[in-house]
């Protein structure tokens, strides 16, 4: 079955449609970058050692200092940062945290409503690393250890 145009104005919402869902589409995908405080012993790491961080399996710095993950409770920027950093659903990741908190597997964690917060736990929070959207403003006591 061949489909047939009405009229142009059929095209043209057609055209429009496509366009609209192209623009959100985009506008969704805001860029993730990673902080830490200033005196995390990383001054950058690669995508999979990201991963391994967020993910539990990475739980020091170095002998000496563990990690604390920030996650942020923000939907929009947490969806972000797993599609661009940890490559699964938003599901997949939350029961690989369900798994680490019943099994003591993993680095510590807390949940943080607003970016305020997150940056300021970050920044006075020794061997702390989180997310916040790339156009971030911050302060001289968090540090950027990853952007794509």
């Amino acid at each position: 079955m061949i489909f047939r145009w009405k009229s142009k104005g059929d095209i043209l919402l057609f055209c429009l449609a496509i366009m609209l869902f192209t623009a959100f589409d985009v506008l969704g995908e805001a860029q993730i970058a990673i902080i830490a405080n200033k005196d995390v012993p990383a001054d950058h790491l690669t995508p999979e050692a990201i991963k391994k961080i967020f993910l539990g399996d990475t739980t020091n710095w170095n002998a000496n200092e563990g990690i604390i993950v920030v996650l942020s409770k923000d939907e929009t920027v947490q969806g972000a940062f797993i599609k661009q950093y940890i490559k699964r659903t938003p599901y997949q990741f939350e029961n690989v945290w369900r798994r680490n908190l019943f099994t003591g597997k993993g680095a510590r964690s807390i949940r943080i409503s607003n970016m305020e917060d997150l940056i300021q736990f970050v920044a006075t929070t020794k061997g702390a690393i989180g997310y916040v959207p790339a156009d971030t403003n911050l302060p001289s006591n968090v540090k950027i250890i990853g952007k794509e």
